[in-house]
Order: C-alpha cells, then sequence, then structure tokens
C-alpha cells in the first residue's frame, strides 16, 4: 500500500529517500529511474518489481513526495509503547549538551537523525502526585535498542524539530564554550522566538 501521508513514512525510509530529491542535474531517463528508486524505497521492493508498478501508483507517490513536510511541532508522543517529549523549552537550554549532540551528527545529519532525535526526547512517565509528566533515564544496556526504534519513527514529528535544530545549529556557529555562557541569553530568545513560529505554524 502507498502511504498518503507523511506521518506513514519512518526517519529510516525518508534517509534513504533524501539522495533522491535533487534532480536538478538529472537526464530524463535518470528520471525515471530515479522514480522507479523512490517507488522501491517507500514499498520496500527490488529495482526490478518497482519498474513493474503501475501508474496509478506512481502518480500517488508523486503525490505524497510533492506535499510539504509538516513543521508544526509535535512536543509529546508515543513510541514503541513508550511515551517521550521532546526538550525545546529555550530556558532549559544546555548549551553544552546541544554542541555535543551537533558534533556528533555535523558529518551526515540526515544520516544520524534518528541519534540526534533519540537525545533530544527524553522518555516520561505521568506523575499523579505532581501532575505532569516527569523524565527519566533508560538503563544504559537499554540505550542502544531504544536509539534503533528511532529509526521508525514518523518523518511527520522528527522534520518539525529537525527544523528547530537547524535553527540552533546555525545559532551556534562558530560560538565556543568559554563565550557561549555570555551569548546564552540572546541564543534563549532567538530560540524561544522559533519555537514559537513552529508551535504556532499551520504544519505546512
Amino acid at each position: 500500500m502507498i502511504p498518503k501521508d507523511w506521518k506513514d513514512i519512518t526517519i529510516e525510509t525518508y534517509t534513504k529517500l533524501y539522495p533522491t530529491f535533487n534532480t536538478e542535474d538529472m537526464t530524463d531517463t535518470e528520471i525515471v529511474d530515479n522514480k522507479i528508486k523512490q517507488l522501491s524505497i517507500i514499498k520496500g521492493i527490488s529495482l526490478e518489481d518497482a519498474s513493474n508498478c503501475t501508474v496509478k501508483e506512481a502518480e500517488q507517490i508523486k503525490a505524497l513526495l510533492e506535499t510539504p513536510l509538516p513543521t508544526k511541532i509535535v512536543k509529546r508522543f508515543k513510541h514503541f509503547g513508550i511515551t517521550y517529549q521532546f526538550n525545546i523549552d529555550a530556558n532549559d537550554l544546555n548549551g553544552g549538551g546541544y554542541i555535543g549532540i551537533m558534533n556528533a551528527i555535523k558529518d551526515d545529519p540526515v544520516k544520524n537523525m534518528h541519534v540526534s532525535m533519540f537525545h533530544l526526547a527524553k522518555p516520561v512517565k505521568y506523575s499523579v502526585w505532581r501532575s505532569k509528566f516527569v523524565p527519566y533515564e533508560f538503563a544504559p544496556s537499554e540505550v542502544p535498542k531504544r536509539m534503533e526504534e528511532f529509526k521508525q519513527l514518523p518523518i511527520s514529528i522528527a522534520y518539525p524539530i529537525a527544523v528547530f535544530f537547524s535553527a540552533l545549529s546555525k545559532a551556534l556557529t562558530g560560538v565556543t564554550q568559554d563565550y557561549l555562557s555570555q551569548s546564552l541569553e540572546i541564543l534563549k530568545k532567538s530560540l524561544k522566538e522559533t519555537k514559537e513560529d513552529l508551535v504556532n505554524g499551520d504544519g505546512r
């Protein structure tokens, strides 16, 4: 079945699709081959089987890929039975922690998107006594499994956070750890405005 919405596309699938998005310098033949590759990736079938797909299926894929990715942040979500929450509050910003994440994914941020999403999301449980969701930590032995599960996170959840994270990355470019303490208040204001723009967006 062809997915009709970005929420049906995982980070893992999006990562494979990403190199196929730039068709600017492709010949007509290469564009056709590229569309077959997209069909193969989305349907999880061989290139040979994808080349035999119907025109209707090709049109459905085209319609999906022409749909803008959502930009409205989903702050809390459930994944593999676990409730997670993204910490995007500028007032709680830990500059050193974010710099560490950026350094870890600077070589290939798309390929390692599931890693950054895992580090930016915290598992939470609802506390009746405190009347709110409270974060907790996984056991070290559990972390690799949970991180791998983030490859199956819908891109509709990951992409808006990636946009926010990208804005953070640009804001921190050239900022050293020593200078960070002096510039953090300005950075927090910038990030707060970015978060408000995304949260208040129409998701298109």
